[in-house]
């Protein structure tokens, strides 16, 4: 069925609701900006006002849409600033009747009936499911009533070849409705990287990440303080918000060469990148990993547990370990400071592989059909 091309396309955006900038609230954003190129949007949400106050959101979708244009360029590069500015736009009250004769793309929790003329959603991770001790039991209730529903959906974009391998796995959906479509970076790059010179220091490793159990923030840090394959002058420079799960235990480490800053700015991330030695990236459990690509674009290589969607970044930079086995990460480190003078990352590829541009195209496509073919 086939969907007049002038029709909004509707975008259920409920992860950008939290004041928490979760990883997929990044994701979205990032596509609603490419999307919005293109197409007229009309941002919505699948979760009522009571909800929105238990997850401390805000309530400015609920029961209303916002639209969103190419007009509505941000007029930051940071992400979390230009989803607040999205959110104070005016809203209009949201029309059943209009909706169901437009396309919808889930993007985080989808109802269990169909409301829309052509249904469409994207899948990250099966956390709830195959990790459930790293999600709280809320969580864990929404998301599988969620995945129950996936078999509705006409297209299911999986962001990494691991998920669209655990989404025919684990749920009934017909496997020919799930596609690979990798995301770009979770950065606006080219809004940040190499404005002037920038010199690499040899003193600092970098870890991105929620400090939450997933992430294995004790196992790295235990590995860095006590190493001999980390040379003594090294800091190391953990980046991220405190997790729902506490990650550290009672006691986190204390240490002049660890640095806690917390959430800090796209710009003072990006320059994080581009100065650090490398990034470290622990996590025992992927639906794709923002932090590896963003590091590599930014000509900064990685060292990255071998496990789930994390298999899929296989290019020169990134030195691959056990996330159970300090050992590993020890290789891993001498090989990589052994190498990192003569290093080439090819950002070109990784550019043409992970693609904003490419994923929204497909949305696009599948939203309208051959209607889309036909103008083109």
């Amino acid at each position: 069925m086939n969907t007049p091309l002038n029709s909004p396309l509707y975008v259920e955006v409920t992860a950008l609701l939290p004041r928490h900038f979760t990883g997929i609230g990044r994701f979205i954003a990032r596509l609603l900006m490419e999307l919005a190129e293109e197409i007229p949007l009309r941002l919505t949400t699948t979760i009522d006002r009571d909800t929105a106050a238990r997850w401390n959101a805000t309530t400015a979708l609920c029961g209303r849409d916002i639209p969103l244009t190419a007009t509505h360029r941000p007029r930051t590069p940071d992400l979390r600033a230009w989803v607040d500015e999205l959110l104070a736009r005016p809203s209009e009250p949201h029309n059943a009747a209009r909706a169901r004769q437009c396309p919808m793309l889930y993007t985080y929790l989808r109802p269990p009936t169909r409301q829309y003329r052509r249904e469409l959603a994207i899948v990250y991770d099966f956390t709830p499911i195959l990790l459930p001790q790293f999600q709280d039991e809320h969580t864990r209730r929404n998301f599988a009533a969620s995945f129950r529903a996936l078999p509705l959906c006409d297209t299911i974009f999986a962001i990494s070849e691991a998920t669209q391998h655990d989404a025919t796995l684990l749920t009934t959906v017909n496997p020919d409705r799930v596609q690979v479509q990798y995301p770009g970076p979770s950065q606006c790059v080219d809004d940040h990287a190499h404005r002037g010179p920038v010199v690499r220091r040899d003193d600092l490793i970098l870890v991105v990440a929620t400090l939450e159990p997933r992430k294995n923030a004790k196992f790295v840090l235990d590995w860095f303080l006590h190493s001999r394959a980390v040379p003594p002058h090294m800091k190391l420079c953990w980046v991220g918000p405190p997790g729902w799960i506490p990650a550290l235990g009672d006691t986190p480490p204390t240490s002049d060469r660890v640095i806690f800053p917390g959430v800090v700015s796209d710009a003072e991330l990006c320059r994080l990148y581009q100065e650090a030695t490398f990034t470290v990236y622990p996590s025992l459990y992927e639906g794709f990993g923002f932090p590896v690509l963003d590091s590599l674009l930014h000509g900064c290589p990685v060292a990255c547990s071998y496990n789930s969607s994390l298999m899929e970044f296989q290019t020169p930079g990134v030195y691959y370990f056990d996330p159970g086995d300090a050992a590993t990460l020890d290789d891993a480190c001498r090989e990589l400071l052994a190498h990192r003078d003569s290093l080439v990352i090819a950002t070109h590829n990784l550019r043409q592989r992970f693609s904003w541009p490419a994923l929204a195209h497909a949305v696009r496509r599948a939203a309208f059909g051959e209607v889309l073919a036909c103008a083109s």
